[in-house]
């Protein structure tokens, strides 16, 4: 397994800025150790929001060197509005123009990079698969517990989760027993999710949205992108729960599921130490089929 913090002996980091008309964006680079080997392909990281470069409990900071101390530049940034970036903080959707200037930055700084992989977790996995339908740089995006939320999908996700781990609870049923559950309030709020996901089933069915929701626009850009995706998915997330149940409605299930790692135990930022090894070192096998 991989060693989290690799020693700064494998790697070196710099500040990087990234240049725009008014707007820079700070951002850190970490490259392989002077003379050691490097590898043609670069990683840019796209954070989920809202987050730094630094991510929750570092987490963008230990990828980014196990990955330099590997051979892979990496480049982990802050977007317009957030961290020691200026500007008003953007909507992920919108984030595309961010995520570009980094990929030119990051070429620009390690000549030897031909290729780029984004990764991203939540929103930021969302907007870098966005963004790859139009960047022929980007050779593959690992899209970390994806958001493609709607009303429908967060629905289904909570009737497919949340409730049957309720009905498998010993605890719910004590409650239940002695009267510290109000059943009438539960039962209606179980109807009205379990509505609420079959006319999201019905919409996808239908395909006739003339405003297409998150998880439709996600979807289509899944169909359209050349890129190859790579999933990591958490089992106790209720976002990567809705992101397959959005995946399944769209039909796109089977054919995402050809290339992923699932961590059922992990949660939304794989805050376990044992976790985030396994996510560091399914990565880099990714990066060695590039």
């Amino acid at each position: 397994m991989s060693q989290i913090d690799p020693s700064p002996s494998f790697f070196d980091e710099t500040l990087l800025t990234v240049p725009g008309a008014g707007r820079e964006l700070l951002g850190v680079l970490a490259c392989p150790a002077r003379n050691a080997p490097q590898h043609a392909t670069g990683v840019v990281i796209v954070v989920g929001g809202p987050q730094t470069r630094v991510g929750s409990h570092r987490q963008f900071v230990l990828l980014a060197r196990a990955l330099a101390g590997a051979g892979y530049p990496c480049l982990r940034f802050d977007y317009t509005g957030m961290g020691d970036s200026c500007g008003p903080k953007p909507d992920f959707e919108a984030a595309g123009d961010d995520i570009r200037r980094a990929c030119d930055a990051l070429l620009a700084a390690a000549p030897g990079c031909r290729r780029i992989v984004l990764w991203g977790l939540c929103d930021g996995a969302t907007a870098a698969v966005f963004h790859a339908v139009t960047d022929e740089r980007v050779t593959r995006v690992i899209a970390a517990n994806p958001w493609a939320r709607g009303d429908s999908t967060r629905s289904a996700a909570l009737v497919k989760t949340h409730y049957r781990s309720r009905l498998r609870s010993a605890e719910f049923w004590k409650k239940l027993a002695s009267g510290g559950i109000d059943v009438v309030a539960t039962v209606k709020e179980l109807i009205g999710h379990v509505a609420r996901a079959r006319s999201g089933r019905r919409e996808g069915d239908a395909a006739s949205s003339e405003q297409p929701n998150l998880p439709q626009r996600f979807a289509t850009a899944l169909r359209q992108i050349r890129t190859r995706v790579h999933l990591q998915l958490s089992g106790n997330d209720l976002t990567a729960a809705e992101f397959e149940v959005a995946m399944k409605t769209a039909g796109l299930a089977d054919e995402l599921a050809a290339s992923e790692l699932r961590l059922p135990e992990a949660d939304h930022t794989f805050s376990d130490p044992h976790a985030w090894a396994m996510v560091i070192d399914d990565t880099l096998a990714v990066l060695r089929q590039e």
